[in-house]
């Protein structure tokens, strides 16, 4: 029996019950009775009254909140994270921020991480009638746009901070990425799902029915459940390769701007949503 946590995170307009289907049936899995579940959830435009007092929080609220909520965790556990749609860009802003910031030694225990169906190119289905409709009043709709500048360069640092790092520095941290598209998906297409990342797959199921273990032919379950397997048991990453000199990759943006320096600390992160 493997031990360790698992996160999950929800995407737009959505909740952690997005989850409830998968988490069924893993809690019903004896082989997996030593992995304790946690989804991460966070205020989205579903269920918002009109004329609210409190706002959407924007991505790096929401990223800034995991951080908190992660660290509140027991280190000793091995972590994998799992992410569902706009789950993934919340995820890699988190992880970007913190290698940024020279806390990149604290995600170490972080074993894996995986993406399903998330828009690391943007998603263009349905971003007109979003944005005709008013979704784009709320940061987190607002926020999709497709290949636009910061996004590539958001998605080349967290490739190199994190994804492609050979090392456990200050800045880097290696960990897997599993990143997966939807076969019948109609809101994030494959191209966008996998973009460049190393490790990608497809499985069954369109933008929801992803996430439900009884749709025929699922292997979003056995697939989770073997990456997790493997990150608990196997070797850390993070701790395979000895430490080399300082990183070398530029962490100025196509502008030339230091990302982190004033007010552009955005510039790392990925400025799209699903």
């Amino acid at each position: 029996m493997v031990e360790g946590d698992l996160v999950l995170i929800h995407g737009f307009w959505s909740s952690p019950r997005t989850w409830d289907r998968l988490v069924r049936v893993a809690r019903a899995d004896d082989e997996f009775g030593g992995v304790a579940i946690d989804a991460f959830g966070y205020e989205s435009p579903i269920g918002r009254m009109p004329f609210s007092p409190a706002r959407i929080p924007d991505y790096d609220d929401v990223a800034h909140s995991l951080a908190s909520h992660l660290a509140l965790r027991d280190p000793g556990r091995p972590l994998v994270i799992a992410t569902h749609s706009q789950g993934g860009l919340i995820l890699q802003r988190y992880l970007a921020w913190m290698a940024h910031e020279g806390r990149a030694r604290e995600l170490a225990i972080i074993r894996a991480v995986v993406l399903l169906a998330c828009p690391n190119e943007g998603s263009e289905y349905l971003g007109t009638i979003r944005r005709a409709l008013g979704f784009g009043r709320h940061p987190q709709a607002g926020q999709l746009e497709t290949l636009v500048v910061d996004a590539t360069d958001a998605r080349r640092t967290f490739l190199q901070a994190i994804v492609n790092a050979t090392s456990l520095t200050d800045h880097t941290c290696p960990i897997p990425a599993y990143v997966y598209a939807g076969r019948t998906d109609n809101v994030v297409t494959r191209a966008s799902a996998q973009s460049v990342f190393p490790r990608v797959g497809t499985l069954p199921g369109d933008h929801f029915s992803i996430l439900d273990p009884d749709l025929p032919g699922s292997l979003t379950y056995p697939t989770l459940k073997s990456i997790v397997g493997k990150a608990f048991t196997e070797e850390p990453a993070a701790a395979s390769r000895p430490e080399p000199s300082p990183p070398q990759f530029d962490l100025r943006n196509s502008r030339g701007v230091q990302i982190g320096d004033g007010g552009v600390q955005n510039n790392l992160f990925l400025d799209d949503d699903t």
